[in-house]
């Protein structure tokens, strides 16, 4: 963190570091910082767009001369009030049905005020030609997975990716990027990779997110089945999904793990792509009993 950079704020506070690109400062604020300008704009956009259509999100701070963010070598800082509530974590020790059920509901409105929003940044690259692109030139140089089990999902993905509905989508939706007060919804945080692309994306990183850290898939896979199933109901009270995107979820789902396999791959973090793969032949036996 660039030193001093508060004062622009007129804060005189220490800021305390909660990841490497937070901090919170006198227990009220969140000093974050992002890429650069795009990806500050960004921010503002969307939680404008939110905002407009009651969904809780921060507000963000002007410093003192008026400027929404604080552009520095770095990259640009943001500072923003800091919301109530708290994240949902262990959801399947939990009434996982109806937590899933309600936070299908809350995606489904962020979705609806997302559709608000136009397409103001150009040269975004579509998943589908990240798929074809960086992520299967990365799984071509792996020894994690043959050629035949990755490339199957983002071929039958590609061929139906024209046709999925597109719109603004948040495209980093997790359980560590929403607050909740009991299951109502209290903020919703991290617009730095929002962009427009198929939003069934949103919906199945979000069911993907769910194994993450689970040690034992098998033994939650029931739980996780029956997760999706809340998920999509409480969702669809909201938005009702075309016959295209339901067709597309599974495979979204496999073609996301292959994204992270190969981020991990690009990293030289192989234990993480291992886990990835993990996951990946998980989700891949799960729809292939259906």
């Amino acid at each position: 963190m660039r030193a001093g950079i508060t004062k622009y704020w007129g804060l005189t506070e220490e800021p305390d570091a909660t990841t490497p690109t937070t901090w919170e400062v006198a227990g009220e604020y969140i000093l974050k910082l992002v890429d650069g300008e795009n990806a500050a704009f960004n921010n503002i956009r969307l939680i404008a767009a939110l905002r407009s259509h009651g969904v809780p999100v921060p507000h963000i701070m002007k410093a003192k001369d008026g400027r929404e963010f604080i552009a520095a070598e770095e990259g640009c800082y943001l500072l923003m009030e800091k919301l109530a509530g708290s994240h949902i974590k262990e959801v399947f020790e939990q009434d996982y049905a109806a937590i899933a059920y309600e936070t299908g509901i809350v995606i489904g409105e962020i979705h609806s005020a997302l559709m608000t929003v136009s397409n103001k940044t150009a040269g975004i690259t579509p998943f589908h030609e990240e798929l074809k692109g960086w992520i299967s030139k990365e799984l071509s140089g792996s020894s994690l997975l043959a050629k035949e089990e990755w490339s199957g999902p983002i071929e039958a993905l590609c061929s139906i990716y024209p046709q999925l509905p597109k719109q603004q989508i948040h495209r980093d939706l997790h359980y560590g990027n929403l607050l909740f007060n009991g299951t109502t919804l209290t903020g919703v945080l991290d617009f730095d990779l929002g962009k427009q692309d198929a939003r069934i994306f949103d919906i199945a990183y979000f069911l993907s997110g769910q194994l993450s850290g689970q040690k034992d898939l098998m033994a939650i896979k029931h739980k996780w089945i029956r997760f999706i199933s809340q998920f999509l109901s409480g969702y669809e009270s909201i938005i009702v999904l075309e016959n295209d995107e339901k067709k597309a979820l599974p495979l979204m789902i496999q073609c996301i793990e292959l994204l992270f396999i190969a981020f991990w791959q690009q990293q030289a973090n192989q234990e993480a792509a291992a886990d990835m793969v993990r996951i990946f032949k998980f989700v891949e036996h799960v729809y292939s009993q259906e």
